[in-house]
C-alpha cells in the first residue's frame, strides 16, 4: 500500500497560488533514495511498506516541524523523496534562511533517529534520509512552474552538497581513527554448549567508545563508502592477532576477515608465520571468519587464496548461515570447519517450527562436511535447551558471555549451564 501522500503534481496549482500570493515559497526535500536499496533486495511490496513506514514517521512530526497548513507530496520520479513545501508564518523577515536550515536539520535527526528504532527486517545498518531546504522568491518574468521546478532542483543540490559533506568528515575522521591508532578490539566466548567450557573467542572491532563509530557495522559501512575497507579489515586483523597473545592455550581465535585480506601481502606465505610466531601463535589456532555478501569479484582465485591459508593450518567459518546470502553448493566449496547460525535465526527459534527445522537442515549439511555448527546470538535459556536438543555443538551470545576487553567470561554462564545446559545435553 503505498504512503497515504499524494504526488507532487497533483498540488502544482495551490503552489503557484502560495508563490504569487506570499512572494516567495521555501520548502525541506526528504531524500529517502538511499532505502531504494530495500526494492532491489526485497521487491516493490517490501519498499511500499518502508515507504508507509517513512510518511507515518514524518506525520508523527506534526505539530514541531510539521504543520498542518504545510504540503507534503511525493515526488513523481518514484517517490524517492517527500516535499514539504512550509507555510509562510513558520519563518520571519530576517532569518528565513537560517530557520529553515535549522528546520531541515532537526527533521533530519528526528526521523532517522525514529528510523534507527523502526525494528522493520529491512531496515539494517546505517540508512539514512537526508534533508534538504530551498527557497524561491516570486518573480513575475518567469512562469511559476519554473520557479517551482527550480525550487525542487535546488534542495536536491542542497542534498547532494550535504552529503558531500558529510562523506569527506567520515573519510577524514576513518582516517584519523586508523592514524591515532583508536581501534580497540573485545573477545566474546566461544562455548561448547554440551559442557559450558570455553572452546575460542570471536575478535570484535570498536571504534572509539561512544562515538557514532564504535559499533562495527557502523565502522565498516563508512570504510566501504570511503573505499577503505581494506585499510580498516588490515588494521582490525593486525588488532585482533596482537591482543590474542594472552589467549588461554588451547583456545581458537575467530577473526572477522574481508575477501581482500587473502592478498595481503603481510597475510601470506612466511611473513604471515613469522607474524604469528612473535605473538606465541599458530595458524591452527585461527579461524577466519568469511562472510558472503561481500562481494567476492573472481571466485576460483578467492579460493585458490583461501587454498594456500588452510594448507598452512588455518580454519574457515562461513558467518551469518541461514541470512539469504550464501548458497549451499558456494559454501560447501569454501570446505569450511565452521558454519555460523545467523543470529536473527537461532532468535526465538525455541517458540519457530519454520526457525528449527532450518537450523535442523543446516546441522545435517555440516555434519556431511564434517563441520561444526555454531549458534550466534543465544539470549534465553530457552533458545539454548532447543539448540542442544537439536544437537548444536557450539554457540555465542549474551547469555553465554559477552564481549569484553579481556578473555575472562562476562555473563551468567554458570548458573545457565547447571541447569540447561547438562539437563539438555543429557538427553541427546
Amino acid at each position: 500500500m503505498r504512503p497515504s501522500v499524494s504526488p507532487y503534481g497533483e498540488h502544482t496549482e495551490e503552489l503557484r497560488e502560495i508563490l504569487v500570493e506570499n512572494g516567495s515559497l521555501a520548502l525541506l526535500l526528504i531524500d529517502i533514495s538511499q532505502l531504494a536499496q530495500v526494492e532491489h533486495d526485497y521487491g516493490s511490496g517490501a519498499f511500499e511498506k518502508v515507504l508507509t513506514a517513512a510518511g507515518d514517521l514524518i506525520g508523527e512530526l506534526r505539530g514541531s516541524e510539521v504543520r498542518g497548513s504545510d504540503i507534503l507530496t511525493v515526488t513523481d520520479r518514484g517517490g524517492d523523496a517527500f516535499l514539504l513545501f512550509l507555510s509562510p508564518r513558520r519563518y520571519g523577515d530576517s532569518t528565513q534562511v537560517a530557520d529553515l536550515q535549522a528546520a531541515a536539520g532537526r527533521v533530519e535527526e528526528g526521523l532517522n533517529r525514529k528510523l534507527a528504532r523502526l525494528t522493520s527486517p529491512y531496515l539494517r545498518g546505517r540508512q539514512k534520509v537526508s534533508v534538504g531546504f530551498s527557497l524561491v522568491f516570486f518573480n513575475p518574468l518567469v512562469m511559476p512552474d519554473r520557479l517551482l521546478a527550480r525550487l525542487v532542483e535546488e534542495a536536491w543540490e542542497c542534498v547532494r552538497v550535504q552529503k558531500m559533506q558529510r562523506d569527506f568528515q567520515n573519510r577524514c575522521r576513518l582516517q584519523e581513527i586508523l592514524l591515532q591508532d583508536q581501534l580497540r578490539v573485545v573477545f566474546q566466548p566461544v562455548v561448547d554448549l554440551r559442557s559450558g567450557g570455553t572452546v575460542g573467542y570471536e575478535a570484535l572491532a570498536r571504534g572509539p567508545a561512544g562515538s557514532a563509530h564504535q559499533m562495527p557495522a557502523n565502522l565498516f559501512e563508512i570504510a566501504s563508502e570511503a573505499d577503505m575497507v581494506f585499510e580498516l579489515d588490515r588494521s582490525c586483523r593486525k588488532r585482533a592477532l596482537a591482543a590474542a597473545r594472552a589467549m588461554p592455550l588451547g583456545a581458537k581465535l575467530f577473526v572477522n576477515v574481508f575477501p581482500s585480506c587473502m592478498y595481503d601481502p603481510e597475510f601470506q606465505g612466511a611473513k604471515l608465520i613469522r607474524l604469528l610466531e612473535g605473538l606465541g601463535l599458530s595458524p591452527e589456532r585461527i579461524v577466519l571468519e568469511i562472510n558472503e555478501k561481500y562481494a567476492i569479484e573472481n571466485y576460483t582465485l578467492f579460493v585458490e587464496a583461501l587454498q594456500n591459508l588452510t594448507r598452512v593450518g588455518f580454519e574457515i567459518a562461513i558467518d551469518d548461515i541461514g541470512a539469504g546470502y550464501s548458497g549451499l553448493e558456494k559454501i560447501a566449496h569454501l570446505n569450511p570447519r565452521y558454519l555460523k547460525l545467523d543470529m536473527q535465526l537461532v532468535k526465538d527459534i525455541d517458540s519457530s517450527y519454520i526457525r528449527r527445522e532450518m537450523a535442523r537442515a543446516f546441522k545435517s549439511f555440516a555434519d556431511k562436511m564434517d563441520a561444526t555448527i555454531i549458534a550466534e546470538g543465544i539470549e534465553r535459556e530457552e533458545e539454548l535447551r532447543t539448540l542442544v536438543e537439536l544437537g548444536v555443538a557450539w554457540g555465542q551470545g549474551f547469555l553465554l558471555g559477552r564481549p569484553a576487553d579481556g578473555f575472562g567470561i562476562s555473563g551468567p554462564r554458570a548458573a545457565v549451564f547447571s541447569e540447561v545446559g547438562a539437563q539438555a545435553a543429557a538427553t541427546l
